[in-house]
Parts: structure tokens; C-alpha cells; sequence
């Protein structure tokens, strides 16, 4: 019977070598993107190609939906931008599909709707007693009252520019079995403070070398919930919008992949959204990502691997791209594995330590390679700065988010929680524990700091990003609970 000690080394070479490749798959991709940078885009996508149409009788009819939560103090705005859209109105229907709770938001709803009905748009207000599917039952209610063949989805918080009917939906005219179209998030807050900066980073990174990359590949490319258009019939070819994760249109984009449609990016146009101000609200939204990431995973999985539309390359690297959130959970498992190690109770064989060397490198080099990459341009102490500040308070949310991947992974579900943007109140519900306000991920930095100095100091260096994300991930949400008043807030999704 194996021993402990062969138990451990054997969970603790095998989780380091699962980062290590979650880190290379990374890095294919910021490979990839500088390979493929000069690669023409197909027709259909590139810049300038898509021309307006001079017979504005022409064009197609498109649904506008806005879905939102008690966020009726950003409904106006997003209003004034769609009405401002480059589109004939009398082509366009527009749905706020309001779910609040709050009857002062939803009265917010109700007058800003009005007033643009008065003006001769189509817009409707469909409110939903029961948030049932959460956000992806909202969209499919909206689609079972209108036959548009064409849907744009805009979170509340997102301002679309008036071409952005033109060259999205000029996109879908110019190829048929194109299922949507995706465009980069810009951040309107970027510069409201150090969080805001390091997640505009993060961000970037996303999608200036991660989308860019599966496009160029030929990968599908993942809707993002909001700044797109779909093809309503892929829509429905797809099976419609399904509420069994929490990250709808991720899920939704593979299985309109697995039925043949082709996704399309525009990463030079972009759509300003309002990026989350406060930790609790990061770790709010972190937590919702993660654990509908591996949700897809456990069910779209299977089907993927069975598909005879994908190569196997693209089969295993969209299962890569669906496992990326593991490491959180990889990640804490190896710390806990590797702790008798670091205080010598038990002695590393010549595997692990070989592993253990040729990974210390490589763990980092993807996350590093994105970050670069998507700021290219900008000075490099700022790209120094931020990305090393995106490193850190990622790794601050370990503890949540290997909480995500582990529910996800049992199968127990949880409810669409919003993003706040602003300091709040605690939201009750999965993906925050109101009374903690950080003390664990402080009580877990803490703890691993004084066991590492007391038991091995020069371990400190390969566990400085973990016990600095959590220290100061805990710090910034306490500081956050000592100075925050309650307000209303708006989500990012």
C-alpha cells in the first residue's frame, strides 16, 4: 500500500504538471497571436470592408435587447445610445427585459421606456416576476416576442457606438453561416482606481491575444454576453438559450459550434462597459465566471469529444480554454500537498523535484505572455506595473474560486448573482459570504507566510504570488467594509 509521503509527491507532481500545461496552452495562444499578426482577416471581417448600405429599405429587421437587475439608474443612457444607433428605427425593436426587484429601479424602467416610446421607437418593458433562468430565461422570453432575424445583446452598463449595427450586422449579411458577432468590451472607469487598472489589463489580454487568437485559428470564438449580434437562427438551431449555467453565452456559443455555425470577432470595435470598482464585487463576478466555465465543461465536454465537425486539435484546445479556471483549484490543492514538504517531514523524490524546477518557469509564462502581449504600446513600467498587480489580486481569489470550481464540479447550483460595481451592501447568495470581508483570504495569507518562514524562509520566493494575492486581496476587502457606505449598484456580466 503506498505511503503518504508517495501519496502526496504523486498529487503534487501531477497538479504541478496540469498548471504547467494550463500555462503553455496560454502561451500557444500569445504565440499564435504575434505568428498569425500579419495574417489578413477573411473579408467578411476586415476593417473597411464592411460598407454601409445606400437603400436603408434594405437592411434587416434587429432586436435590441437590454437585460437587466435593479439597475434602473443606467436604463436612460443605454437608451440614448441605442436610439443613436446608425439603423433605420423602423427597422430596429427594442426590449429591456428588467427583472428587478427594486421598485424604485424598475419605476426608473418604466419612465425611460415611456419616454422613448413617446419619441416613435419600438421599445418594450418585459418584467419578470420570477427571475426564472436568471439571464438566459429573460433573453428567451424576449425572443418568443419578436421575429427579428437579427439580436444584439447589450448589458445595461455597455454604450454601443452608432456604426455598431453596420459592422456587425454588414458581418452576418456577408456570410450565411455565420452564427454571431462579437466585439472588444472597452472599460469607461479603466482609470478609477488600482483594481479597475489591473482588470482592464486582465481584460485586454482577453481579448486582444486570447480572441484574436482563436479567430486567427479558427477556433470558435466565445460570445461575451454582451457587445454582440446574433443570427437568430442559429439561435434556435442551437437549442435556444439554456439558464444550466451560469455562463449562458459561453454555453451557447459551443453549441452553436458543434452545429456547424462559424463565430466572428471585431477587436477594432469596441464597446465601453463599466468594469467593477470594488474586490467584493470582483470576486463576485470571478466567482460566477469560474464556476459557469467549468459548468460548460461538465456539459458540454462530452459532446465536444464526440463531434465530428472538430479536428482534434480544436477539441483539445477548447477543452483547455474550459479548464483554464481549475488552476485556482489545482493551484490551492498543491499548496496543501507541498506543505510537509516545505516543513521536511517528508523528503521529495527526483520526480517531483525535477517537475518541481521545470515548471517554477513555466507556470508563469503564460499569464505573463497574455498580459504583454494585450498591452502592447503602452509604457513598459506601466505594463510592468499593472500586469504584475493583475498577477497578484488574481491569486487572491484562490479561495473563492477554488470554492466555484468544486460546487461546479459536484453539480450544486447557485443563483446569477450580480456584479456590483460600487461598494453595497453584501448580496446574499453564492459567490459571497457577507460576513468574512476577507478575513480568510488574509487568515489564509497569513497562515502560509509564518509556516514558510518558520519551516523553510527560501520557499518564500516560489509562494510569494499566492501569499501576496491573498494577503493583499484580504486587506483590500476589509479596508473596502471599514470605508464603504451602501448604495445601489449596476453588474457587469
Amino acid at each position: 500500500m503506498p505511503s503518504l509521503a508517495t501519496i502526496l509527491e504523486l498529487l503534487l507532481t501531477t497538479g504541478l504538471i496540469i498548471l504547467a500545461v494550463m500555462s503553455l496552452h496560454l502561451t500557444t495562444l500569445s504565440v499564435a497571436r504575434l505568428l498569425l499578426a500579419r495574417r489578413p482577416l477573411p473579408d467578411r471581417l476586415a476593417e473597411g470592408l464592411i460598407e454601409h448600405r445606400s437603400d436603408d429599405e434594405a437592411l434587416p429587421d434587429v432586436l435590441i435587447q437590454i437585460p437587466l437587475y435593479n439597475e434602473g439608474d443606467l436604463i436612460e443612457r443605454i437608451l440614448t445610445s441605442v436610439t443613436a444607433l446608425d439603423w433605420p428605427a423602423r427597422r430596429l425593436h427594442i426590449q429591456v427585459l428588467d427583472d428587478s426587484t427594486d421598485g424604485i429601479s424598475l419605476a426608473a424602467s418604466r419612465a425611460a421606456v415611456d419616454a422613448v416610446a413617446r419619441q416613435g421607437w419600438q421599445v418594450t418593458l418585459q418584467h419578470r416576476a420570477q427571475r426564472t433562468a436568471f439571464k438566459a430565461g429573460a433573453l428567451a422570453e424576449g425572443l418568443a416576442r419578436c421575429d427579428a432575424p437579427y439580436v444584439a445583446i447589450f448589458d445595461v452598463d455597455f454604450l454601443p457606438p452608432p456604426d455598431f449595427l453596420r459592422r456587425t450586422v454588414g458581418v452576418l449579411l456577408a456570410d450565411e453561416r455565420m452564427a454571431y458577432v462579437q466585439t472588444r468590451w472597452l472599460h469607461a472607469n479603466r482609470e478609477h482606481n488600482l483594481l479597475t487598472r489591473a482588470q482592464g489589463r486582465l481584460l485586454d489580454g482577453h481579448f486582444l491575444v486570447e480572441q484574436e487568437s482563436r479567430l486567427r485559428l479558427g477556433l470558435p470564438v466565445p460570445f461575451n454576453g454582451t457587445g454582440g449580434v446574433w443570427r437568430r437562427a442559429a439561435i434556435d438551431d442551437a437549442g435556444g438559450w439554456h439558464g444550466d449555467t451560469l455562463t449562458e453565452d459561453l454555453d451557447l456559443s459551443l453549441r452553436a459550434r458543434l452545429r456547424g455555425w462559424r463565430s466572428g470577432y471585431l477587436a477594432d470595435l469596441g464597446v465601453p462597459g463599466i468594469l467593477p470598482e470594488s474586490p467584493r464585487a470582483w470576486r463576485i463576478q470571478q466567482f460566477r465566471w469560474t464556476k459557469g466555465f467549468i459548468e460548460c465543461l461538465v456539459k458540454l465536454a462530452p459532446d465536444i469529444w464526440r463531434s465530428d465537425r472538430l479536428p482534434r486539435w480544436q477539441k483539445l484546445l477548447i477543452t483547455l480554454q474550459l479548464t483554464q479556471p481549475l488552476a485556482f483549484l489545482v493551484g490551492f490543492a498543491s499548496i496543501l500537498c507541498g506543505l510537509p514538504f516545505i516543513a521536511g517531514t517528508f523528503a521529495a523524490g527526483p520526480v517531483l523535484s525535477t517537475v518541481a524546477l521545470g515548471t517554477a518557469s513555466i507556470g508563469l509564462l503564460g499569464p505573463i505572455s497574455v498580459l504583454t502581449i494585450g498591452a502592447w504600446g503602452a509604457p513598459p513600467l506601466r505594463i510592468l506595473r499593472e500586469g504584475a498587480i493583475a498577477l497578484f489580486l488574481t491569486s487572491g481569489l484562490m479561495l473563492s474560486n477554488t470554492r466555484a470550481a468544486l460546487e461546479a464540479l459536484v453539480g450544486r447550483r447557485s443563483d446569477f448573482i450580480r456584479t456590483p460595481k460600487r461598494t453595497e451592501l453584501p448580496v446574499a447568495g453564492a459567490g459571497t459570504r457577507p460576513c468574512r470581508c476577507g478575513l480568510l483570504e488574509l487568515a489564509a495569507g497569513g497562515g502560509l507566510f509564518t509556516f514558510v518562514l518558520l519551516e523553510h524562509p527560501l520557499a518564500l520566493l516560489p509562494m510569494a504570488l499566492a501569499i501576496g494575492g491573498l494577503l493583499g486581496f484580504g486587506l483590500m476587502q476589509i479596508d473596502e467594509q471599514a470605508s464603504s457606505a451602501p448604495q445601489i449598484t449596476s453588474r457587469a456580466e
